[in-house]
């Protein structure tokens, strides 16, 4: 009982907070310019209403834009009706974490400090209030690391059954995730890895008669079932025959083909630059966050900032210290640390080196690792509350990590502030000296009759450079 009313009470609590004042500011933020638009697009192919004749940016997979528009869809083309997929799937966040907590910690206090932090950190809360597809991701992901949890719960329990119900939904998460964003990629890995190593670890042979039986359902759910649902989701987005040779100029296997040789195309020549970038080492120090909204109407400030909080951000990684020290002393494949390492390692780590020397990555590209990193502190939170000692620490930094997210409330929400207010908040983070002028390319995706076009141009100014410093303006 004390579960059902704990899951209840954290996912009430986070859905209040996202959906109140969800609709401000009234006006398209950031990449909403794209993505708004184009679900629009998708479910009304309407120029007069959608602002635009054509699909404007096809660089990421069309699931993302197919949950914004059945917003769109049911509460109309506003600010509100965008936003609102984005708000469900980050409060399906919280929900899903809490699951996952009870069931891998085998604590409820575990849970709930997972779950309640992740419905207050900063950069979580802000991604499930802005139609962008980062949010989508996570919680696929979230769900895939879920489902391959209780699967293999199921499977030990009922001694390796073939019937996998739960391995199927990991699978399809998975390729959700990946049909959101290519980010997603990282899910399929992440749950391969995992499931490939609770294999190996209770000593099945590959060799084996047995071992190849349950090879099947692992080919067949977690690689050719993520490949599927990725597909699936470009059913209405080509014009062409599934019953053509797949070879063929009309044929839309041909078309699904050619969208993912442009895609990749543009993302491994990206050399645009942005103000608000900044390089994946920098994510967990909060070097860089990005300002989607800021206007100072009558003097005062409002803005929406995607930024973590620095005191649960500090803290998750002295936790994830703590659980790889513990795991590597072990070596238990099956072990809570284990399954909590490899989300956050899966969904951070690669971006150190698949960033390279590309512009333009982010810091809310950090958003799948941080239910990862909450979960690294529920860990620590459950052993502490089983030492009578320890809970007063845990009180405490519970009341810390609300008293931050309430500080920096204004900042995420667009509430308008004194301008000394919002200068307060920033605090030290105000390094903000941008960097000599060096040539660098923009690119810019425009819509002529109804056909986008995107273009590089090349400038000299460092206004599209990020600062060197720490900086949050």
């Amino acid at each position: 009982m004390a579960d059902y009313v704990s899951l209840a009470g954290v996912s009430a609590a986070a859905a209040l907070l996202t959906f109140i004042r969800l609709g401000e500011p009234r006006a398209l933020m950031f990449d909403e310019t794209y993505y708004a638009k184009d679900a629009c697009w998708y479910v009304e192919a309407s120029k007069q209403l959608c602002e635009t004749g054509a699909e404007q940016t096809t660089v990421h997979p069309p699931l993302g834009k197919w949950l914004i528009g059945l917003g769109i869809k049911v509460f109309g083309y506003d600010s509100f009706g965008w936003r609102i997929s984005a708000a469900v799937a980050g409060v399906g966040c919280v929900l899903l974490l809490f699951i996952l907590g009870r069931i891998l910690l085998a604590s409820t206090i575990g849970a709930v400090v997972a779950a309640g932090l992740l419905a207050i950190d900063p950069l979580s809360f802000v991604q499930a209030r802005i139609a962008m597809l980062d949010v989508f991701v996570a919680f696929f992901g979230l769900a895939a690391f879920t489902f391959v949890v209780i699967d293999r719960a199921a499977a030990k329990r009922l001694r390796g059954a073939s019937a996998r119900p739960w391995l199927a939904g990991a699978g399809i998460a998975a390729g959700a995730a990946f049909a959101s964003k290519w980010s997603g990629a990282l899910v399929i890995a992440a749950v391969v890895a995992l499931t490939l190593g609770w294999e190996w670890g209770s000593r099945r042979r590959i060799a084996s008669a047995p071992a190849r039986r349950r090879a099947a359902p692992l080919l067949t759910w977690l690689v050719i079932a993520p490949l599927v649902t990725y597909a699936l989701t470009y059913l209405g987005r080509f014009e062409g025959r599934l019953l053509a040779a797949p070879w063929g100029p009309e044929s839309w296997f041909r078309q699904l083909w050619d969208r993912q040789l442009e895609m990749f195309h543009f993302h491994s020549t990206l050399e645009a630059t942005h103000p608000y970038q900044s390089p994946p080492w920098s994510w967990p120090l909060l070097k860089r966050p990005v300002s989607y909204f800021f206007e100072a109407p009558g003097g005062d400030y409002r803005e929406v900032l995607a930024v973590g909080s620095p005191l649960v951000w500090t803290a998750a990684f002295i936790a994830l210290i703590w659980l790889a020290v513990r795991w590597l002393g072990r070596r238990d494949s099956g072990a809570p640390e284990g399954v909590i390492l490899a989300g956050f390692l899966f969904s951070w780590a690669p971006w150190l080196v698949l960033a390279g020397d590309r512009s333009a990555v982010f810091l809310f590209y950090m958003l799948p690792s941080v239910p990862f990193m909450c979960l690294a502190i529920g860990r620590a939170a459950a052993r502490l509350v089983a030492l009578k000692s320890g809970r007063p620490l845990v009180m405490a930094f519970a009341a810390g990590a609300v008293g931050v997210f309430i500080w920096l409330y204004p900042l995420l929400a667009a509430v308008a502030i004194p301008e000394e207010d919002w200068r307060n908040r920033i605090w030290i983070f105000d390094d903000c000296d941008k960097p000599k002028a060096v040539e660098t390319r923009t690119t810019v995706t425009e819509t002529r009759a109804e056909k986008t076009i995107e273009r590089t141009r090349r400038t000299r100014s460092a206004d599209d450079l990020p600062p060197e410093g720490w900086c949050w303006i």
